[in-house]
This record gives structure tokens, sequence and C-alpha cells, in this order.
């Protein structure tokens, strides 16, 4: 029986992530071996067994069918989608093969009735979707955007569910009962499934290690009320284990996250509903919205993945338009026009200088903007490729000033472009 502690983020809870965890003996979490991927769930029955999510691809399932196979040869019975992300439903072809070479008969998939549409709208955009995965999870200097062509991307391949539900279902087996949940949050056709003989939770991503993914900036629309909703939803069955993205929750920890998650994301939402009823747009809600200490503090919550700027983007996206409040912005000149107007009042060299200046005073950010400025608007090559290097250096700085995985990553890819295009190491 596995015990979590009150800190995921404490060393041996990063450590945990990675390993095997087994709660029962008839339920495990089987670890991921690609670290930004999500673990999946095993509940071994005589009936069969049921697996929740399968890993980002079929060398990663192959990987879990294995360490599964360590434990018993029981058939797989039923696998369970927790959403349409490729690191839940990548795996699941290993699955499929591992029955048919034992003789087994094939699983069935089960997911929300919108996965469907998630794996179609990948493909369609299969190209924009490889250049973003190289931005947000760079890995080799091969995948760094740039690199590739991104109109010849590989078709991807996925399992499709072949039993879908709307709001709810349930089935059993071996004498434990599957309630699965439709769950909107970091996706549309979320789910979580509830095993109550265990008191077991499989919530996929609506738990990660750190502040809700709603907002990325590299994504489309969230479900930031929705997932406060269904965290909520959680926490009533009283769960004694909720396996999500990372080590296993158990004890008091597992009602503390589920509610201060909770509580962050409605905070978020209501304020930022509340500035829009006063007629506030983005770059002042943005100022204003002050999430708690004593939320934001918690390392459970840590903007590590998510961020709490990311999750008002989120709320505002969701509940407005894309106008920005200045009507200058409506039919935009280029921005290349705009800077290079500004670089004839004031000339790029001195921008440059005051770049400098402005990031020995610690304002990296502005130093950015600035830099913007000369980059996009001087016709002077010289100028543009002292720019060009300045603000890749700068972008290295600012890394470390966000502590954020996905932000991190977009300003480190990026540095990496800048120096390439002026021929830079």
């Amino acid at each position: 029986m596995t015990q979590s502690g009150n800190e995921e983020h404490r060393p041996e809870d990063r450590d945990r992530n990675m390993l095997d965890e087994e709660i029962f003996p008839d339920v495990v979490k089987i670890a991921q071996t690609w670290p930004i991927s999500g673990p999946s769930g095993l509940v071994i029955t005589c009936e069969g067994l049921v697996v929740v999510d399968t890993g980002v691809g079929f060398r990663e399932g192959d990987d879990r069918v294995r360490k599964i196979r360590e434990r018993t040869d029981i058939p797989f019975h039923t696998i369970i989608y927790t959403h349409g992300h490729v690191d839940h439903v990548g795996g699941a072809a290993a699955f499929l093969k591992d029955a048919e070479d034992r003789g087994h008969r094939r699983p069935v998939i089960i997911g929300h009735e919108l996965v469907a549409q998630r794996l179609d709208k990948y493909r369609m955009l299969k190209g924009r979707r490889a250049y973003i995965a190289s931005l947000q999870f760079p890995r080799t200097q091969d995948d760094s955007p740039g690199s590739q062509d991104w109109t010849n991307v590989r078709e991807p391949s996925y399992v499709y569910p072949d039993s879908t539900f709307h709001d709810y279902m349930e089935f059993r087996l071996g004498g434990l009962t599957f309630e699965i949940r439709h769950a909107p949050g970091e996706t549309d056709d979320a789910l979580w499934v509830w095993v109550p003989e265990r008191k077991v939770a499989f919530i996929g991503d609506l738990l990660l290690g750190g502040c809700p993914n709603t907002g990325n900036p590299l994504k489309e629309q969230r479900y930031t009320l929705e997932w406060a909703e269904n965290l909520e939803k959680i926490a009533e069955k009283k769960p004694d284990f909720v396996v999500g993205s990372g080590a296993v929750i158990s004890g008091e920890a597992v009602n503390e996250r589920l509610t201060n998650t909770a509580k962050l994301l409605r905070y978020i939402n209501d304020e930022v509903v509340r500035l829009l009823n006063e007629g506030c747009w983005i770059e002042e809600i943005l100022e204003r919205v002050k999430v708690p200490a004593e939320l934001v503090d918690k390392p459970y919550l840590a903007g590590n993945y998510g961020h709490p700027i990311f999750v008002i983007h989120d709320v505002y996206r969701r509940y407005t338009g894309w106008y920005d409040g200045n009507p200058s912005t409506l039919f935009p000149s280029k921005e290349a026009a705009i800077a290079g107007e500004v670089l004839q009042l004031t000339g790029a060299g001195n921008v440059i200088e005051r770049a400098r200046q402005l990031k020995e005073e610690g304002n990296v950010q502005l130093a950015l903007h600035l830099l913007d400025f000369v980059v996009k608007g001087t016709v002077d090559a010289s100028l543009r490729n002292e720019a060009m290097l300045l603000k890749a250096e700068f972008l290295d700085v600012r890394t470390g000033e966000v502590h954020n995985f996905i932000a991190g990553n977009i300003m480190r890819t990026s540095a990496g472009l800048l120096r390439r295009e002026i021929g830079q190491p």
C-alpha cells in the first residue's frame, strides 16, 4: 500500500513519479518512462485487466505492457482513455498487439464521445501540432523549430475508442464497479474513473502536481470553471487514493489537493469575470488579479507547468473576444512597419543601449520588448544581428526567472533559433 506525503514536490515524491506504485494487490499505478507523460492505472480482476491510459506512443505503451506482464498474464479486458492527449492514447496499439500475440480477445477501448473529434483535429493540424510540440517539448537540436519541414509531417496513428458515452457510464468486472464520468478540464473530452470498492479515483491530468494547465499559451481553449467543479465532485466521493499525473496521492493530502486546486481555479475564474463586468481589458485584468498567497505558495500549486497568468488568459479568452480594448489594433499595421517608424525617431543604436541598461537594472522583460523594435524594424544587418544575439541572451536569462516549463522551453528554443539565424552556435 502506497502512502503519499503532503508535498508532491519533495525529492522523494518527484522520484515516485517515475516508479510503479502498488496501492492494493489488484490496483497499481504503472509509471511513465517519458517524464512529461502521464502514468497508467491498472486494475487486476479475475475476469480481465482494466487499464486507464496507455502512454505517449508505441514504445512507451510497450514498456507499460512489459511491466504489467511481469505481474500477471490475465488478458486485457478494457482500456479507458482519460482524454485524447497523445501521452494518454498513444500507446494503445502496444496493448492491442499483446492481446493479438497471445490469442486473447481484443480489449474494448472506452473514451468520451468527443475523443474522436479531437484525434481527427490532430490529424488535420498535424504540421502545427508537431511544430508547437517542438516548442513545448524540445528534446534535441534536430527537434527544434526551423530544422524540419512542418508541411511534411508523418500522419499520426491513433486507436479510436470502441465505446463512447455522453455524461456517465459504468460497468462491472470481477466484482468491481467502474464508474466513468465526463469531466471537462484540460480538454473537453476528459473523464475520471471511480472504483468505489477500492475508493480509488483515476483522474488523468485533473491533478498535475502544479498549477492546472489551463490557458496553455500554445493550445486551444480549456475549461477552468468545469475543472474546478470536477475536482469538487471527486472530493465529494472521499477517495482514499487518487491516481493523477504523478505520484499516487493518499490520506489527508487527497482532500487538501483536490479542494485547494479547485479554490485556485474558482478564484481566478471569478476575479476575471468580476473585472470583465467592470469593463476591464486583458492588460488591466492581468495586473489586477492577485491570487491569495495561501494558494499560490503551496508547492503542489506552483506555476511550474501551468501558471496563474495562463489561467487568466484562458478565462478571458472563453468569455470575450480577441479585441484588447485598443481600437488601433483592430486592423493593425505590421509590427515591422511600426518598429521601423519608432527607430526613425530614436535610432536603433540608442534602443539597443537602453535595452542593455534595462537588463542591468533587472528589467529583462522590458529590455526584450525594446529589442523587438530593432529585430523587426532596422534595415541595418549588423545592428539587427546585434539585437538578435542580445535577445537570445536575454531570453536565456528570462528562462531562469520564470521557472515555468512551457514558457521556459519556448524562450529557450526561440533563443536557439535566433542564434542559428545569425550563424552563432
